[in-house]
């Protein structure tokens, strides 16, 4: 290939250039290496600063990035010869300026709000990834004292919270849209996991609980918005299966109100107190409380023999089999408009009509 022909004035001004460049790539250089030798004269008395693994760029470049002298002779004892670029968060917005409007949203986290970057991150160095001075959950636990030491002696503990990424799996550290900074809505999130069957490693199986939701038409009207209305996202003290309040989770109990205190939040306790009623409850023959008469006793039947606590296939949450030890007991229970009927492992079929007193 012939070189392309250039008249002397073209060579002349492409030679020009060329020394330009050389001389900028110099003066370059040379800047770089003063910066960089005054950087090396920080470190010398500023050992501890690059001390860890995960070194923050301008530790090691140019310190006065984030140090501006502030006149007085340095290093003398007794003064201080420099002040930050700018205070908190803003000096680290001088950089991180995609960060700003992020972390501007609804939900603030504390520290971020108080501009305490340096709270959680190390301004120089630090062993964890993004210079967090501690890994989560422990770096969240050293402010949220109240979750320390709750994996020994917490009765059920929420495995998402303490392992892997821990609080982030379901919480922004910095700012969120949603309250408690999640990063999505409560029940959304829980189902980004329960929409598989889990297998724990005491053998347990923790169904799919997105699956069962999405095959019956009818939803506990608790887990219309979310799930923590039972359940604690966290860890239950003395409580199985997460449950913020007491529930009888085998097939029989001692008839107290207390016993359903998770239940009795929101259904009336008439339904377990009182033999007859026209109100209480809808499980009756006539004004016979059929609540009552399977509950009430010394070793009364519990709420999970008869209805799924999540999703049926009818409006009564009646499921279609219960776990009774290991036998899937079938209910066959049909719906009428005037009452019901069922033919159970327990008995044959069994029928109640409320007849008029349902219009009353």
């Amino acid at each position: 290939m012939k070189p392309i022909p250039q008249t002397k004035q073209q060579a002349s001004r492409l030679t020009q250039w060329c020394m330009v460049l050389v001389v900028a790539l110099l003066a370059s250089t040379t800047t770089l290496q003063a910066q960089s030798e005054k950087n090396n004269a920080c470190i010398e008395c500023h050992a501890d600063t690059v001390k860890d693994k995960v070194i923050h760029g301008p530790t090691v470049t140019d310190c006065k990035s984030c140090h501006v002298p502030n006149g007085q002779e340095h290093p003398l004892k007794g003064t201080i010869g420099f002040k930050m670029f700018d205070k908190g968060s803003e000096l680290c917005y001088t950089c991180h300026v995609d960060n700003r409007a992020s972390f501007k949203m609804k939900y603030i986290h504390k520290p971020l709000k108080k501009d305490d970057c340096v709270g959680c991150h190390d301004p120089h160095s630090a062993n964890n990834q993004k210079l967090l001075k501690l890994t989560t959950p422990a770096l969240c636990v050293s402010c949220h004292k109240d979750f320390a030491g709750v994996q020994e002696s917490a009765t059920s503990v929420h495995t998402a919270s303490f392992e892997a990424e821990a609080c982030l799996t379901c919480h922004n550290p910095h700012a969120s849209k949603i309250k408690r900074l999640l990063v999505a809505k409560s029940k959304d999130l829980c189902l980004n996991c329960h929409n598989k069957t889990i297998k724990k490693p005491d053998g347990k199986i923790i169904a799919n609980i997105g699956k069962h939701l999405d095959e019956n038409d009818h939803k506990h009207k608790a887990l219309k918005k979310r799930c923590t209305g039972c359940h604690d996202p966290h860890f239950s003290k003395d409580l199985t299966i997460l449950l913020k309040y007491k529930y009888p989770v085998k097939n029989y109990t001692v008839a107290m109100e207390e016993s359903y205190e998770l239940c009795f939040r929101c259904h009336d306790t008439d339904l377990l107190m009182l033999e007859k009623t026209t109100t209480g409850t809808e499980f009756r023959n006539g004004d016979q409380n059929l609540h009552f008469l399977h509950i009430n006793k010394t070793k009364g039947r519990t709420c999970m023999n008869c209805h799924d606590v999540h999703a049926a296939s009818n409006t009564k949450l009646i499921a279609k089999t219960v776990k009774f030890g290991r036998w899937d007991m079938p209910l066959n229970y049909i719906d009428t408009e005037v009452g019901g009927s069922c033919a159970t492992g327990c008995h044959k079929r069994e029928e109640y009509k409320r007849g008029d007193l349902l219009k009353q």
